[in-house]
């Protein structure tokens, strides 16, 4: 396993992929980390988005998950609602397919940004893989979800991005959560 002396060995790495590259980054990670660190392979799906007429319609992305050390990590397991009649008014522990619709053109959180995602599936992300007072960190930060989503939470939100129109929006949208706007 390589070292990442950036990271606590209580460190989780989520990385969001698509179909087209899911199992390569998979293959390198395991190279990189050691088969022994990968979690999970979550599957974000999601209702909106259009469909070809020579395929299934794609309606999710992959989510890989991976630990530094496998008895050190910290995972909180989200609950949702049961749906069996037997358990019905309680919840139990959420899948590996997390169920979380993509933002519709009227959203109000959404940015303009064009890979934005929603607040509702970083928050359980973030809930379930780091702990309350924890550090996030997301080196792509885009739109900045996840760096609201960490401040949501009570955990330290660092983030960075090549783009710097990325970067005018994620310290916007931090702002305006300090403000309470």
């Amino acid at each position: 396993m390589a070292t990442l002396p950036a990271l606590k060995p209580t460190a989780n790495i989520l990385l969001h992929v698509d179909y087209r590259t899911s199992h390569h980054v998979r293959l390198l990670l395991d190279d990189l980390l050691g088969p022994d660190r990968f979690v999970n392979h979550l599957i974000w799906t999601y209702g909106l988005g259009g469909s070809s007429p020579r395929s299934f319609a794609r309606k999710h992305d992959d989510i890989l998950f991976y630990c530094l050390d496998p008895k050190k990590y910290y995972f909180k397991p989200p609950r949702v609602p049961a749906t069996s009649r037997r358990m019905k008014g309680q919840t139990k522990k959420a899948t590996d397919v997390i169920d979380i619709p993509s933002l519709n053109n009227m959203a109000a959180e959404r940015t303009g940004y064009p890979t934005q995602k929603p607040l509702a599936l970083l928050e359980l992300l973030i809930e379930a893989c780091s702990p309350p007072g924890g550090t996030v960190l997301d080196p792509c930060c885009g739109s900045g979800t996840t760096l609201v989503a960490a401040a949501n939470l009570g955990r330290r939100p660092i983030g960075c991005d090549q783009s710097p129109a990325a970067v005018r929006t994620a310290k916007r949208r931090l702002a305006l959560k300090q403000t309470g706007r």
